[in-house]
């Protein structure tokens, strides 16, 4: 059985996380412990939230204040999660693509930044959930893509449900999906018009970079 991995905002939605403010908030909260944590102040200012968040995550060695710090940010993430989902609207084509997935005998997987709460409550605005095998949200994981601890829990769910997955594609539309991919050795898809633009996808060199969802069925001869 094959398996597409499928971000979410940017991928089958369109893009509307305002991660310029969301950063803004967020570098306040952590400024009185890049000393006491001995954290890299020049690497705190250019990361970007997931790679901030993943460094957090690997860098403050003492449990509690790491627990602390990661839920303050994390209240900012979901309120910018909530604030996007005002806006998500989903792409004409994704319900007609992820069908023809279905019908040619495909799992589907959801890996997502997005938090739990948002992603359940979109999957069931836009009547997605019924489509995936498996969704992950950012509170499923420790380490946020491009870390493939999402990755793993779908390749393990899936080589538990299915016996063997035959290849594995990701479908997303940001550099974070490219290196999640590369990092976890499949080939992936990105889709114009998200979070990055054609340019930097470009030069980050995905497999297979696509302007409509729709071209998937070329792709992979889905009918």
């Amino acid at each position: 059985m094959n398996i597409a991995i499928f971000d979410f905002e940017g991928t089958l939605v369109d893009f509307q996380w305002q991660l310029q403010a969301a950063m803004e908030e967020v570098y306040p909260l952590i400024e009185e412990y890049i000393s006491s944590c001995d954290l890299d102040r020049e690497i705190v200012a250019r990361a970007d939230y997931c790679r901030l968040y993943n460094y957090l995550q690997q860098n403050i060695s003492a449990p509690d204040l790491r627990i602390e710090i990661i839920h303050r940010i994390a209240s900012v993430y979901d309120d910018y999660d909530a604030d996007a989902a005002r806006r998500w609207s989903l792409y004409p084509e994704v319900h007609n693509l992820l069908s023809a997935f279905k019908a040619a005998g495909w799992g589907l997987a959801l890996d997502s930044n997005v938090g739990r709460r948002a992603l359940d409550a979109m999957l069931d605005k836009f009547s997605l959930g019924s489509y995936f095998d498996l969704t992950v949200s950012r509170n499923d994981v420790s380490l946020l893509k491009p870390e493939i601890e999402g990755f793993n829990l779908i390749k393990a769910y899936c080589r538990e449900t299915f016996s063997v997955a035959d290849q594995i594609f990701m479908v997303g539309d940001s550099v974070t999906d490219i290196e999640t991919a590369r990092n976890a050795g499949i080939k992936v898809v990105s889709l114009v018009n998200g979070e990055d633009k054609t340019e930097r996808l470009r030069l980050h060199k995905p497999d297979y970079l696509i302007e409509n969802l729709a071209e998937l069925k070329t792709i992979f001869s889905l009918h």
